[in-house]
């Protein structure tokens, strides 16, 4: 690790010059910039406020399209004429490999001209955004619960641009009673009183998630591990050998809407676990708005199968 580069891989900044060394009469004119500079981020923060009124009159447009593909995705809607023409590149041969795979995949698929809609679209979706967007949350025993998710939206609240909350729809199914899972972030819109100078547009300040109610022994997010094996014991007393066993947090997408709590006031402290958890869950919650939701994005996501 170079001087001057944190754990984290990240270079702390380290100014090279002492302001404090400057004559008065300097000092006073760096004063002055800063001023300017602030000027300048309340310019910003304006433009911010601009575009979220922006963003909400063309969320109105991408909420109608959604609930067209929506209805396309769940067999609602049996798209026709123009709605079906697409110019498809003409695909290159494939080997006796490849082609095998392919049919191999059709197989997994099973699905044939009697499927109603596109059955699996989102488990496909984020699992092919996992890595990318998803910074590999999903683990292969959350893949069966995923299988019922029918949709994803996004609420933008207004007028101001205070938050934005992300709803998973699910189907009836074996793993928990909601019908819907939401997960709320708050945003900081305007800059952070304690370093205004370092505003860089409204930024996700916490988030809540919700409660999911699981049904018995289907709580992907929890794993039952063996402590210890007791050895049976001979004789008219004796027993046979048993495990002793516990029930520990498991690696799971749904831990995502369990989110550490963000601390109150400028005293409170977080374990260093929890704010890693935390900075990743912004990251994961703006990546699901802004790449998986975007009703572009999607079927791009399922076309990489």
């Amino acid at each position: 690790m170079s001087e001057g580069e944190s754990s984290d891989g990240e270079v702390d900044f380290r100014p090279t010059l002492d302001i404090d060394s400057l004559p008065k009469v300097v000092q006073n004119r760096v004063k002055a910039l800063k001023n300017l500079q602030f000027e300048t981020v309340k310019a910003e923060a304006d433009y911010y406020r601009e575009v979220h009124f922006l963003d909400l009159k063309y969320q109105a447009k991408y909420d109608e399209i959604n609930r067209k593909r929506t209805a396309v995705i769940s067999g609602q809607h049996e798209p026709t004429g123009a709605e079906i023409e697409w110019p498809d590149k003409p695909k290159p041969e494939e080997d006796e490999k490849d082609l095998n795979g392919a049919v191999e995949k059709l197989k997994i698929a099973d699905l044939d001209e009697n499927t109603k809609g596109i059955p699996k679209f989102w488990l496909y979706t984020l699992k092919n955004a996992n890595e990318e967007a998803l910074m590999g949350l999903i683990e292969v025993h959350d893949e069966p619960v995923l299988e019922y998710l029918t949709d994803i939206t996004v609420a933008l609240s207004q007028p101001d641009n205070s938050s934005f909350t992300l709803s998973f729809e699910f189907a009836a199914n074996p793993f928990f009673s909601n019908t819907t899972l939401t997960k709320t972030y708050a945003l900081r819109e305007n800059p952070d009183p304690e370093s205004p100078l370092e505003y860089d547009g409204p930024e996700i300040i916490s988030c809540k998630g919700c409660t999911i109610d699981w049904k018995a022994g289907k709580d992907v997010t929890k794993q039952t591990v063996t402590v210890k094996k007791l050895k049976a014991k001979k004789g008219p007393k004796g027993s046979p050998e048993k495990k002793v066993t516990k029930v520990v947090k498991a690696d799971s997408f749904f831990n995502f809407f369990s989110p550490p709590d963000v601390p109150e006031g400028k005293d409170g402290e977080m374990p260093e676990e929890d704010a890693a958890t935390l900075a990743l869950d912004f990251d994961v919650g703006f990546a699901i708005k802004e790449k998986v939701i975007t009703f572009r994005t999607p079927a791009l996501y399922f076309l990489v199968l």
